[in-house]
Formats: structure tokens, C-alpha cells, sequence
């Protein structure tokens, strides 16, 4: 288990959050935020790759069809 920097409490799971990051000239991604279950603060965030695969793989099988 690891304790939350926010907080300093023990914890063994976090609660994924999703978000929408954006960078520079407007572009914009669906992101996941691990957020602390006790303090509700943001832990870690990423690019969600669940999303990404879809967002890749979908036009290849539009394009097969």
C-alpha cells in the first residue's frame, strides 16, 4: 500500500476519474485522473488508453468495411 501525498493516509485503490486535457493550439484528449478515495485530490493523471485504442482502431475497421 502507499500513502496519498495530499493526505499522508494509506491507500489501496484509487477512484479514476475522467477528464478532458487540452494542449496548446486547441487539441484535446480524454483523460483519466487517479484521484485519493479520502481526500479526493489528484494523485496521477494520463492520456486514457482505452480511449486512445478506440480512437485508433475505429477508422481501420470503417476503412476495411
Amino acid at each position: 500500500m502507499a500513502n496519498c501525498p495530499h493526505c499522508n493516509q494509506m491507500i489501496s485503490r484509487f477512484n479514476l476519474e475522467a477528464m478532458t486535457s487540452s494542449a496548446f493550439l486547441g487539441q484535446e484528449w480524454k483523460t483519466i485522473a487517479y484521484v485519493c478515495p479520502m481526500c479526493h485530490k489528484i494523485i496521477s493523471a494520463q492520456i486514457d488508453p482505452i480511449a486512445i485504442k478506440t480512437d485508433t482502431i475505429n477508422p481501420i475497421k470503417i476503412d476495411r468495411i
